[in-house]
């Protein structure tokens, strides 16, 4: 008997969005198979394409209907015959429409991966395994107030205390939750008054946080140190562009764009889970693409919004024992020794292989 019913909104968007999505709905078909789960999956179109057919990127429908689930899987959106951000607006609106104030980024190298990091092995000694926490819902990205001319444009970044506080206090609830001994506050408070707000609310809540060690950078410090020490890095909290341009850095340092999940989090409400990386049109259809991001980003969806953290440690085993026997060309080992032992999967083969390791899990 089910016993444990989720609806689950499943917008696939554009270009290699519905093929990854594809690997990760594979996923939880497999665990409806083996556990009390089930999922009632709802598509919601949105994005490029739907945005030429109907002439909205994200018609009112679909978004009641992930309003009305219990999660949201999402995929990308994009168009490169589409103007820079028509589509794209969507993800905003959801976040916003949504209050998925949480940007929770997981960036975590595995070790069958280290020769796939750009780095020297000194700078990622014991590992990389870090979670950037990013504002989700105002900022620059918010486009509050934004005042647009023939001759200037302007852009407002606007927070609130009520908006910085909630997410500070997430980043260290996250911090002390996953047994961290420290935190970052990344801003620019030597040149922003808006970073300076910032800075002075995380050193006030802060007090409240003695048993973990608090650092302040600037953001193009925390550049700089996200390739020197990327080993030594735990948990990260930080506004919405600038969390934006780091997770993005960082994820480079673990293989691939390909590999990274993300949770757009309100806690204990819906929210909604996509691989960071774009929609990429060059190679939709090819079969190339990398599920990996978007099967983790299932796992966080298991852990954040259902609370499931044994699922999602299986989940997470199948993916590192999936990467010794096959991957996707992005991910690949340079050394062509390591890569004749390896076979090169589809977008669809790296699901299975995955989706096979985690059957094997389950019926243990």
């Amino acid at each position: 008997m089910k016993n444990i019913k989720k609806k689950i909104a499943i917008a696939r968007g554009d270009g290699i969005g519905p093929e990854v999505v594809a690997e990760g709905i594979k996923i939880m078909k497999i665990l409806e198979n083996f556990s009390d789960y089930h999922f009632e999956f709802i598509e919601t179109p949105l994005g490029g394409q739907v945005l030429k057919d109907t002439g909205t990127n994200l018609p009112q429908k679909s978004f009641d209907q992930m309003k009305n689930s219990d999660a949201i899987l999402f995929g990308a959106v994009g168009l490169p015959d589409l103007p820079l951000g028509a589509a794209e607006s969507a993800i905003s609106k959801i976040r916003q429409g949504l209050d998925l104030y949480v940007n929770l980024r997981p960036i975590k190298l595995y070790d069958s991966l280290r020769d796939k990091c750009p780095l020297k092995e000194e700078y990622i000694q014991n590992g990389i395994n870090m979670t950037i926490i990013r504002e989700n819902t105002e900022g620059l990205y918010a486009k509050i107030g934004a005042e647009v001319s023939k001759d200037s444009v302007i852009n407002k970044m606007i927070y609130t205390r009520k908006s910085v506080e909630r997410i500070i206090k997430f980043g260290f609830e996250y911090a002390e939750k996953k047994g961290h001994s420290e935190i970052i506050s990344v801003d620019k408070a030597n040149l922003l008054e808006c970073s300076q707000f910032w800075r002075n609310i995380f050193q006030d809540i802060g007090k409240n946080y003695k048993n973990i060690k608090q650092k302040n950078f600037f953001i193009d410090s925390f550049c700089q140190w996200l390739i020197r020490e990327p080993y030594s890095v735990q948990t990260v909290v930080t506004e919405n562009m600038f969390g934006d341009i780091i997770s993005d850095e960082a994820a480079y340092l673990i293989g691939s764009l390909g590999m990274a999940a993300s949770g757009n989090i309100c806690p204990g409400k819906v929210s909604m889970y996509e691989p960071i990386h774009g929609s990429a049109p060059d190679i939709a259809g090819k079969g190339i693409a990398n599920p990996i991001g978007t099967i983790l980003s299932v796992k966080l969806m298991m852990e954040e919004s259902f609370g499931d953290k044994i699922y999602g440690n299986l989940i997470e085993k199948a993916i590192e024992l999936s990467l010794e026997l096959g991957r996707t060309i992005d991910i690949l080992p340079k050394n062509d020794l390591r890569k004749g032992k390896l076979k090169t999967l589809t977008t669809n083969g790296m699901g299975d292989l995955i989706s096979q390791h985690f059957q094997t899990f389950l019926k243990k």
